[in-house]
């Protein structure tokens, strides 16, 4: 795993970026942003919260959901529609949590092979004049991304 991590966060067009190189081949980073099990093991990979019952219809105009549990127990959920599957380069959805109101917003990953594995991209992006909850985001997207790097690295 490459210690190598960015997150930024452009609050005022709305848009947050977050970028790590891991050691995995593109293929297999893509398996772990698809596949149910595999997110259920890793997204919420501390005393944070907790994510379950992750359920995806992995197509274009496809559904995807999952619940969480924060570190109070409080119990939330998060849905949204697949817009772009393209295994394993790019995937594409939108984003509604609970706990943000229902806001929909959209999630890009890129996969972009490197000589060290993959670096992953992630642009999410709607949060229109909601500056704290980009900045929140920003924030959920470097510890969203330590996790899936952790995981691969076993």
């Amino acid at each position: 795993m490459s210690s190598t991590m960015r997150a930024l966060s452009n609050v005022d067009a709305g848009v947050v970026t977050a970028e790590i190189e891991i050691a995995a081949t593109p293929t297999r980073v893509f398996q772990s942003l698809t596949d149910a099990n595999e997110l259920a093991r890793w997204w919420g990979a501390d005393a944070m919260y907790r994510t379950s019952d992750w359920k995806l219809d992995l197509r274009p105009g496809g559904k995807w959901s999952a619940l969480a549990r924060g570190a109070d127990g409080t119990a939330m959920t998060l849905d949204g529609e697949f817009l772009e599957v393209d295994p394993p380069r790019r995937l594409v959805f939108t984003w509604r949590p609970s706990w943000d109101g229902y806001a929909v917003t959209t999630v890009r990953y890129d996969l972009e092979p490197t000589a060290a594995g993959t670096r992953v991209r992630v642009t999410h992006s709607g949060f229109g004049d909601r500056d704290t909850a980009a900045a929140g985001t920003g924030e959920g997207w470097k510890r969203v991304l330590e996790w899936l790097a952790a995981h691969i690295a076993g």
